[in-house]
C-alpha cells in the first residue's frame, strides 16, 4: 500500500509503498477513505522539540485523523464490524492504570498516540485498537468523518463547563479555533470574540455564527475592545489555542474576574504570566485540555453534527491526494486555509477546493 511516511528526524516525508498491516485479536484494519492535515502533523514533519518531548516513533506513518471502512477485525472485537464506516480516536489507553480505571482514559498514564507513537492513517490501510472506533452513520461523509476527533477538541474545550449567555473569546483561528467559535456559538454563548493574526482564518470565523466579532491584534486593540463590549468586566470564557506565547498572555489579560479559561494550544516555549493580577486576584478557573474525553466528547460531538446547525463545512477549504501530503502540510504551515483533507482513495489527482 502507499503510505505517507517519516523515514528520519531530517524534515520532510516520503510517500512510499509498505506492507498492509496485520491486525491482532483486539484491533480493526481500516481502509481509509479521507484523513485530515493537525498541527501534529507539522510537528512530526519539521521534527521540531515537541516530537522529542512526546518520545514519538522514528521512522513510522504519520497521520491521525480519519474515516474509513472496517475491512477486518480481530477475534475479540465487538464493538464493529467489517463493512462499518468508523471515525477513529487516537488516543490509545492502556486501560489499566488508576486513571482508565477511574474513567479518564483520554489522560492514561501510559497513553500512546495514534501517529505518534504507532504508525497512522496516511495510508491506503491503517491498524487501530479496538477501543479507538468510532462507528459512524453509514451515510456520514467522509470529510466530515475525518474531522470528528479535531472536532471534539473544540467540543471538549467549550463545553468543559458553562457557555450559555456567557461572553467568550477564542484566542486562535485555526481549524480547532474555528470549530470552537461554531460550538460556542450555537451552545448560546453571548458574545465570541475571535482573535487572530491570519485575515484569511478571520475571514471563516466571521462564518462561524451571527454574533461573532473577529479581531487582529496587528491592527486592533483587542483587550480594550473586549473590555469596552463587556461593559468593563472582561470575557467570561476563553478558548486558548494559539499555542503562542503572546496568545495565551492576551487570553489570562481578558480574562474577567471569577472567569474561566480552557488551555488546549500546544505551546513550544515557556509562558510568562501575571499569576497574582490574571490569575489570584481574579479568582481564575484554569482548564487544561487535551484530546477529548473517552466517550463523553464523542457522543456530544455526533450530537451536535447530527443537529444540523453547524457551519463547519465551511471549515473544509482544500482537498489533496494521498500523493501530495507534503504540499498539504505546506500550505497548513503557511496557514491561508482552514482544515485541509487528504483523499486517499484517490492517490493521485488535482489539489481541489471544496
Amino acid at each position: 500500500m502507499k503510505a505517507a511516511y517519516k523515514p528520519n528526524r531530517e524534515k520532510g516525508i516520503k510517500i512510499i509503498d509498505v506492507p498492509i498491516p496485520k491486525i491482532s485479536e483486539n484491533e480493526v484494519l481500516v481502509k481509509i477513505k479521507k484523513a485530515a492535515i493537525c498541527g501534529t502533523d507539522i510537528h512530526l514533519y519539521d521534527w521540531n522539540n515537541w516530537c522529542e518531548n512526546v518520545n514519538a516513533k522514528n521512522p513510522m506513518i504519520i497521520g491521525h485523523e480519519f474515516c474509513g471502512e472496517v475491512v477486518e477485525v480481530g477475534s475479540n472485537v465487538t464493538l464493529v464490524k467489517t463493512g462499518d464506516l468508523i471515525a477513529g480516536e487516537t488516543h490509545i489507553p492502556c486501560g489499566k492504570c488508576i486513571l482508565c480505571r477511574t474513567g479518564r482514559q483520554h489522560i492514561c498514564k501510559d497513553m500512546k498516540i495514534l501517529g505518534v507513537h504507532t504508525d497512522g492513517v496516511f495510508a491506503e490501510y491503517a491498524k487501530i485498537p479496538e477501543i479507538c472506533a468510532w462507528k459512524l452513520h453509514p451515510d456520514t461523509p467522509p470529510e466530515i468523518g475525518a474531522i470528528y476527533e479535531p472536532f471534539g477538541i473544540a467540543v471538549h474545550g467549550v463545553l468543559r463547563d458553562k457557555i450559555a449567555g456567557l461572553s467568550t473569546v477564542i484566542i486562535g483561528a485555526g481549524p480547532i479555533g474555528l470549530f470552537a467559535a461554531n460550538v460556542a456559538n450555537i451552545s448560546g454563548a453571548s458574545q465570541i470574540f475571535v482573535v487572530d493574526l491570519n485575515e484569511y482564518r478571520l475571514k471563516l470565523a466571521a462564518k462561524m455564527g451571527d454574533n461573532i466579532v473577529t479581531l487582529n491584534p496587528k491592527k486592533d486593540n483587542v483587550a480594550n475592545i473586549i473590555r469596552e463590549k463587556t461593559d468593563g468586566r472582561g470575557a467570561d470564557v476563553v478558548i486558548e489555542l494559539s499555542g503562542s506565547v503572546q496568545g495565551t498572555r492576551t487570553g489570562f489579560d481578558v480574562l474577567g474576574k471569577g472567569g474561566r479559561i480552557s488551555l488546549i494550544g500546544l505551546h513550544l516555549e515557556e509562558v510568562p504570566l501575571d499569576l497574582v493580577n490574571n490569575v489570584i486576584y481574579k479568582e481564575a478557573i484554569i482548564y487544561g485540555i487535551t484530546g477529548r474525553e473517552m466517550f463523553n466528547s464523542w457522543y456530544q460531538t455526533e450530537s451536535l453534527i447530527k443537529s444540523e446547525k453547524l457551519n463547519i463545512k465551511k471549515v473544509l477549504t482544500h482537498e489533496f491526494s494521498l500523493d501530495e501530503v507534503e504540499k498539504a502540510i505546506l500550505m497548513a504551515k503557511e496557514g491561508n486555509c482552514g482544515k485541509l483533507i487528504i483523499n486517499v482513495e484517490q492517490k493521485i489527482k488535482e489539489q481541489k477546493s471544496v
